[in-house]
């Protein structure tokens, strides 16, 4: 009888160790982590990230090896350190512009933009001459953007509705400029424009 029992008691205590080493083994995830001091703002590389062995817990959001291309590209958020676990709060959101272009804002009183602009539609910034221009023509030629967004004044007030446009690298100076000065107007472009 106590072989009997020495031998189910051997046969439990394995079962159970092997379902710990099992449970413990399918924790362990490969994720990433920061491979060199970053600071806030700046973009991500694939250089800036290896991949680590860890057992994860619940409620801590960390970035897998399998969405490295989702971080890739976008700024960080925080300073992040060398050796820290990257968590998708540590990572912030990607620019709205497509490579080679910027977004500058454009401030614009009612009767200088047509009335229901949205984003993707697509504008022409044209330089306008005001009664505070310097100026007696219009300095230069109109830019190709689209629109990003837009922030409508609040009714009966008397403050600007706020536009962000993506234009080319190029033009972001001259369109910020004219913008700052309150000589800029959006003529929007029809389809095939």
């Amino acid at each position: 009888m106590p072989l009997v029992v020495v031998g189910v008691l051997l046969v439990v205590g394995c079962a159970l160790g092997f379902a710990d080493t099992s449970l413990s083994l399918a924790s362990h995830e490969d994720v990433l982590v920061v491979a060199q001091p970053l600071a806030a703002g700046q973009v991500l590389t694939s250089s800036d990230l290896r991949a680590v062995r860890v057992s994860t817990g619940t409620g801590l959001e960390v970035v897998r090896v399998g969405a490295e291309a989702s971080v890739v590209g976008r700024p960080a958020a925080v300073p992040l350190v060398a050796g820290a676990l990257l968590t998708q709060g540590e990572v912030g959101a990607g620019s709205p512009a497509n490579a080679g272009e910027d977004v500058v804002a454009v401030g614009l009183k009612v009767g200088l933009y047509p009335p229901g602009l949205a984003p993707g539609d697509r504008v022409q910034v044209v330089p306008v001459v005001t009664s505070s221009s310097s100026t007696a023509t219009a300095p230069g030629s109109p830019v190709d953007a689209t629109v990003l967004g837009g922030e409508p004044a609040p009714a009966a007030s008397n403050t600007a509705t706020v536009f962000s446009l993506q234009v080319a690298k190029t033009d972001a100076d001259a369109v910020t400029s004219l913008a700052a000065a309150g000589e800029v107007s959006l003529v929007q472009l029809g389809a095939g424009s």
